[in-house]
């Protein structure tokens, strides 16, 4: 009887603790941010603290866990723990499984759009319009591949914009191999700022190669790119949304192609590489106006006359 006695005492011990250690391991904390940070010197138990109001006996649950699981420390790092419990939570601290982030570096973004993407990153921003890139051309608009980049919570910015610079170099460089004879661009520098161009006029990817041929005719002929585009890149950051007159006739602006003569001084936004391949591999056409007749597309006109009775016909000289 004393045997049944003692399983009955040992089973009512059992049940009494299981319950209490799976309540345990199955709370979910609840945090007003999305991050959870194991940062260097915290200890397991300061970690439990913050993760579940302190007891005595969640240390022991703790123990136990740790112990059952063979875990033995828990990794520095950013964390997304928000509506998983506590088992799971310790598992992931075990192996580091760290949030991974996304920097987007989209085709026609400039460098103080970057530097606003930066800012909103949780890289550390180690650098200001790219002055952390050891640029491979005499400017540092225009210089980076247009990608997503994946990193690690204060991962150095300067790690992810270099290699990026890199890719972008090398890629451009194996281009450049294949510019025909008839294309009059001189280096490698003209063809990046005049695919910044292109980048910023080019309604669809198709058009691309028709609008690098209006600009390459209009070098050989010596006419002004006269693209709009530009002269916004000499307005920023300050530019109010709208070209005015006097933004045309503007002759301080280095920018403004409709004053200075052939290209702008350096390019004015992240190309795609579909624009560097325009810019490259076109030759001269016979279309010399352009003028966009939707939100995605261009009308191309051989003649000035041409171009001006599109204009009309789309209501844009009013």
């Amino acid at each position: 009887m004393k045997i049944f006695y003692y399983i009955n005492f040992i089973l009512i011990i059992l049940i009494s603790f299981i319950g209490p250690y799976v309540a345990f391991i199955n709370y979910k904390p609840d945090f007003d941010s999305s991050y959870f940070y194991i940062k260097e010197g915290n200890t397991m138990g300061s970690i439990l603290k913050k993760l579940k109001p302190e007891s005595l006996i969640d240390k022991f649950f703790f123990k136990i866990f740790l112990k059952t699981h063979n875990l033995d420390s828990f990794k520095i790092g950013q964390y997304e723990i928000n509506g998983i419990t506590l088992k799971k939570i310790f598992i992931i601290f075990n192996e580091g499984s760290t949030v991974t982030h996304k920097l987007v570096i989209q085709d026609g973004t400039n460098i103080y759009e970057i530097n606003d993407l930066l800012g909103e990153s949780f890289l550390e921003v180690n650098c200001k319009k790219l002055d952390c890139v050891n640029s491979k051309f005499p400017f540092k608009e225009g210089i980076l591949y247009t990608d997503t980049y994946f990193y690690k919570d204060s991962m150095e910015a300067s790690t992810i914009l270099q290699a990026s610079h890199d890719r972008f170099y090398d890629v451009v460089n194996i281009l450049w191999e294949e510019k025909p004879k008839e294309n009059p661009l001189k280096n490698i520098n003209e063809a990046i700022i005049l695919a910044s161009i292109i980048e910023k006029e080019a309604g669809n990817i198709e058009e691309k190669e028709l609008i690098a041929s209006v600009f390459l005719k209009r070098i050989i002929l010596g006419m002004r790119l006269q693209a709009d585009p530009t002269i916004i890149y000499g307005l920023l950051p300050k530019f109010d949304g709208d070209i005015k007159k006097s933004d045309i006739l503007n002759k301080n602006n280095l920018y403004n192609t409709y004053m200075i003569n052939g290209l702008p001084p350096t390019p004015i936004a992240m190309s795609s590489i579909s624009s560097i391949e325009a810019a490259i591999k076109s030759v001269p056409g016979d279309y010399l106006f352009f003028v966009a007749d939707s939100p995605t597309s261009h009308h191309f006109s051989k003649t000035y006359t041409e171009h001006l009775n599109m204009i009309e016909k789309l209501g844009l000289n009013k």
